[in-house]
């Protein structure tokens, strides 16, 4: 049985219980250990893509299984039914592929909850008998039963692998070379895509032309992300045309580095990556490009290509290349080599960098995870996955999240209080009346005081800068014409606005008329030849003029490198949907103006 290498020391809470999202998911598997208790009927347990079972005189038994949960693996708004009963079973085909084998049957269980329709149950299947027409694979049995709140999926695969041709992650020889059967990162795009419906949703000329992706392409990736394909038809022929030069395999669930990792720790070598031969997918590194990101990191930690890794004889990877291309069409790719040692390293400029293993990891707390230092972007930028300025953003819409859900709830109960305080009044308990009502009025959500617009995300986040403001004895105008700002998703909203007003509220000063008025209305743009627009226009009061390197708002706050980030991003963001940021400083009022304009289309 195959072991991993043991997790770093894990956190314990009060009186010594593990804190499991400290120890991982990996960790977590490793504490168990349940012995074998028939060991004949077993050749591989735990420890790779799937267990390996006796079957006859030619093949092994492969069987693994996977369970996906609404809201962890997936969003159900977000992916067809169709797409999801697809992907369901082709990240179990998947497993197979890695281990050298032919999927052959399935079992499926769902736990469905109370809205689930119909309409997707029988779309969910067409998903299904697609890729298992598709591949041979029967659908042998299963379960169904009731969830409370979410959708949840297991599907278990049976298949079998000829004695020769069975891969392991333990393969692995030093001096192999290292490769992949195909681009990666398309899935991480294709999420992106997903959660942002502004970048696959044609706004405007200007934004597609900005992001310079196709809508084809950007269908591509989203498909990419949604309806995966195993390789089960590349691993039949790298069967073939490599045999016995074909050495370890796993398949890129979590990520390039992450699956490295596993192969690295299970042969008990090093694997060293040429970053610079990593096929990263074109469509993700141009929308990596334009949200910011780095393309390349998405390739390597984005997980969910479903591609294999696997390592073979160097002497015979050149001619097995040539070989698998001129036969598919396909391209093989190395992007490294094995050798002695242990870990998963960078070659740049002729040196190696170690990498900690990353990629998509189960209970493990994100913010104790530090950015590879040599993933680092070049110049210096900054990753979005694991840019500080990113994460408390992130934080700040999960908090409004959390507060829009929080209004829900009221809302959904209101009408039943009601009932109950009119039946009280009814039967004369004025008393209890009163009682009940100070109870409502004490359970109203208190973010929000005064209504600036339907939207509800963008109420509350005016409503809780307003409040800091005052906190602070300023006086503040708010003044929103509702639905201008509808093209913009929430998360670039609250980047946006956020960084605008914390400006705002940061350098409006302590003195007794410190103010901030923001106006979000319909205006000209420029001159009525251009047409009308829509103009964000912040006021605030500002002892200080601004400092300006090279035309560049700087911060005048102590550590400059963890502060100045602010008027970056409210650029990006207003470029991102093809408007323009102007800033002005009125020394002679001591006043400073910040002004973002988008050209309304009719």
């Amino acid at each position: 049985m195959i072991n991993r290498q043991a997790e770093p020391p894990v956190n314990r809470k009060e009186g010594g219980a593990v804190d499991l999202q400290s120890l991982g998911e990996f960790g977590l598997i490793d504490l168990i250990n349940i012995p074998a208790y028939s060991p004949e009927q077993v050749i591989l347990g735990r420890g790779d893509d799937c267990a390996v079972l006796p079957f006859d005189e030619k093949h092994y038994q492969v069987l693994s299984c996977d369970l996906l949960i609404e809201d962890v693996h997936f969003i159900r708004s977000r992916i067809t039914p169709q797409q999801l009963g697809y992907k369901a079973v082709a990240v179990n085909l998947s497993d197979v592929a890695a281990m050298g084998g032919k999927p052959v049957h399935i079992l499926l269980s769902l736990a469905l909850p109370p809205d689930y329709t119909v309409a997707e149950w029988q779309g969910f299947y067409q998903g299904v008998d697609e890729i298992c027409r598709r591949y041979g694979v029967n659908v042998i049995g299963g379960d169904t039963t009731s969830s409370k709140d979410r959708l949840a999926i297991n599907v278990t695969v049976l298949g079998l692998v000829e004695k020769q041709h069975l891969h392991l992650r333990s393969h692995a020889e030093p001096g192999d070379a290292v490769f992949v059967t195909g681009s990666l990162g398309g899935s991480r795009a294709g999420l992106e895509l997903l959660l942002d419906e502004t970048l696959h949703e044609p706004l405007n000329e200007t934004l597609n032309k900005t992001m310079d992706i196709s809508a084809e392409h950007r269908e591509q990736l989203m498909q990419c992300h949604c309806r995966p394909e195993p390789c089960c038809e590349e691993i039949l022929v790298l069967n073939r045309l490599a045999g016995d030069a074909l050495h370890a395999l796993n398949d890129i669930s979590d990520g390039l580095v992450s699956e490295c990792s596993e192969i690295a720790a299970a042969s008990n070598i090093s694997i060293v990556l040429k970053p610079e031969q990593v096929p990263v997918n074109e469509s993700c590194a141009r929308l990596a490009e334009y949200l910011g990101a780095d393309g390349l990191q998405w390739a390597m930690t984005g997980g969910e290509d479903y591609q294999l890794v696997g390592t073979m004889a160097a002497e015979q990877a050149d001619k097995i290349c040539r070989r698998y291309q001129a036969e598919t069409g396909k391209q093989l790719t190395i992007v490294g080599f094995a050798e002695p040692g242990s870990g998963v390293y960078l070659l740049q400029d002729d040196q190696k960098q170690p990498i900690e293993q990353k990629g998509y990891n189960h209970f493990r707390k994100p913010a104790s995870e530090k950015p590879d230092e040599a993933l680092k972007a070049p110049d210096g930028a900054e990753h979005q996955d694991d840019c500080p300025l990113n994460d408390m953003i992130k934080k700040q819409l999960a908090d409004l999240s959390a507060l829009e859900e929080n209004f829900r709830v009221y809302r959904h109960d209101f009408n039943n209080h009601l009932a109950c305080l009119s039946g009280l009044l009814q039967c004369g308990e004025t008393n209890q009346a009163m009682a009940y009502l100070n109870q409502m009025i004490a359970a109203v959500p208190q973010a929000v005081q005064k209504t600036y617009s339907s939207r509800t995300i963008l109420n509350i986040l005016l409503n809780q800068k307003a409040q800091q403001a005052q906190r602070q004895g300023m006086d503040v105008e708010i003044h929103c014409t509702d639905g201008l700002l509808d093209f913009i998703s929430d998360y670039d909203l609250c980047t946006l606005l956020g960084n605008l007003l914390d400006n705002g509220i940061e350098h409006s000063g302590s003195r007794e008329d410190a103010y901030l008025y923001l106006d979000i209305t319909e205006g000209t743009a420029g001159t009525e030849e251009n047409g009308q627009a829509i103009l964000i226009r912040m006021e605030n009061s500002c002892e200080q003029a601004p400092e300006v390197y090279n035309g560049v708002l700087a911060t005048q706050k102590e550590e400059a490198e963890l502060h100045g980030k602010g008027v970056a991003q409210i650029q990006r963001m207003t470029a991102r949907y093809g408007g323009t940021f102007s800033w002005m400083y009125d020394a002679s009022q001591k006043r400073f103006i910040t002004k973002c304009q988008f050209l309304k289309i009719s």
